[in-house]
């Protein structure tokens, strides 16, 4: 059962991201794209939304960090857990989002940082049915995202 703390910061993740941003990096630079990634089905083109295949974090830097994260989707929050990781450490996330499309939105907050959020299907072009995302802080310690786009390429 999720505790006080968890509960009220996903409503504090849910009631601060009403708008979506792209970008999770520090820097104000727009996200990488990666169209190189993927590896298997895509869901048919009719369906709205995007499936997440994969989703995962990961801490590339040299210090250990601590990333609450969030999935929302139009129904309300899917998943929301704390994370702890070790330079080098990261983990998949699992959930709904790798077999439904949907309109999703992830929360990410590193540390105590701020809550910087992405709309999954707003980040990729409108040909793209299947993403897999990384949630990554790189060398310097900042937060950013990863897409690879059509998950069958």
């Amino acid at each position: 059962m999720p505790s006080r703390r968890h509960l009220l910061a996903a409503a504090g993740l849910a009631a601060a991201s009403p708008g979506c941003l792209r970008v999770l990096g520090d820097d104000g630079s727009e996200s990488t794209n990666d169209a190189s990634a993927g590896t298997t089905g895509d869901v048919p083109a009719e369906t709205e939304g995007v499936r997440i295949e994969k989703l995962s974090v990961r801490n590339n830097h040299e210090e250990s960090h601590r990333v609450q994260l969030a999935v929302e989707s139009g129904a309300g929050i899917m998943h929301m857990d704390t994370y702890e990781f070790d330079a080098g450490g990261g983990t998949v996330v699992e959930g709904d989002w790798t077999s439904t499309a949907g309109e999703y939105t992830v929360h990410a907050r590193p540390d105590d940082d701020e809550i910087r959020s992405t709309d999954v299907a707003g980040s990729v072009d409108d040909e793209t049915t299947c993403v897999r995302m990384v949630l990554r802080i790189d060398a310097e310690g900042s937060l950013g995202v990863l897409y690879g786009p059509n998950c069958d390429r």
